[in-house]
């Protein structure tokens, strides 16, 4: 997935943590499977709260707008329904 979305000017002004922390995920996302998804993204949820990071509402329904614009039909509805499943 391309990187360049944390370029985009919505983010600008995104904490430098939190465009660091964005960019390993989306690099070991692209390393990972499908079927492991669901545990990279515990494990980042892990790691947001070891670093004790917190994005907004805001952040957080922009960043999964921009991620999931960048993904297939198929791909958005695994990633919809992981996120869901984390809600929870």
């Amino acid at each position: 997935m391309d990187q360049n979305f944390l370029n985009r000017p919505e983010l600008a002004n995104l904490d430098p943590v939190k465009k660091q922390f964005l960019t390993e995920l989306m690099m070991e996302a692209e390393k990972t499977t499908q079927k492991n998804m669901p545990t990279l993204y515990m494990k980042a949820i892990g790691k947001m709260n070891a670093l004790r990071l917190k994005f907004t509402p805001e952040e957080s329904t922009l960043l999964s707008e921009i991620i999931e614009s960048q993904m297939s039909p198929d791909d958005r509805r695994r990633f919809d329904a992981v996120k869901k499943m984390l809600l929870k």
